[in-house]
């Protein structure tokens, strides 16, 4: 009898193991089934991510062109008043005028610019007497010199020009050099 009670237990326990089994089975179908699920909706989501990055990049594109024509224009349009200036001083007869007026004229044009470039933050600067900086000058001729140290500004030919901080234009320059060097 002993016998037939473990052949019953392995019975049982077959059958019970073919349940778990068909469980399990529908337990990891559902699983799968929910994995793809998840993996479609979160593909959904990344294709929606990138179509939004790509239009974003887009649009700051060309809001940064718009912005920039609006900037370009309104330079522009300050710039107007002293093309019109020029446009006169060009009109004038010179039979009938003097040269003291035409540099009147031309100092008025020279003026309005000086004022429209303030303006823009464009600021203009002078180094002479000051150490070269190859950051903001540029060395056009060098002169032998006793009295200031090498290396130092003693003539400007064009001024520089900054924005902020940044140069739009370097100075042009004479640099010192030792009395020495200058055979």
């Amino acid at each position: 009898m002993p016998e037939e009670k473990h052949k019953t237990k392995t019975a049982d326990d077959s059958t019970a193991a073919g349940e778990n089994s068909t469980a399990q089975g529908v337990d990891t179908a559902s699983a799968l089934t929910a994995a793809i699920l998840e993996a479609e909706d979160l593909r959904q989501k990344l294709l929606r991510w990138q179509a939004d990055f790509e239009n974003l990049r887009r649009r700051s594109a060309r809001e940064m062109l718009d912005t920039r024509q609006i900037a370009e224009g309104d330079f522009a349009r300050d710039m107007l008043d002293v093309l019109d200036h020029f446009e006169m001083a060009l009109s004038v007869d010179p039979a009938k005028t003097d040269a003291a007026a035409i540099l009147q004229g031309v100092k008025i044009t020279y003026d309005e610019l000086t004022k429209i470039l303030v303006r823009r933050g464009i600021q203009s600067f002078d180094p002479i007497g000051q150490p070269f900086d190859p950051n903001l000058h540029e060395a056009i001729a060098r002169e032998g010199s006793a009295e200031k140290p090498p290396m130092t500004v003693l003539q400007t030919f064009s001024k520089g020009y900054k924005i902020g901080d940044k140069v739009l234009r370097s100075a042009r320059v004479k640099v010192s050099m030792a009395p020495s060097e200058s055979a």
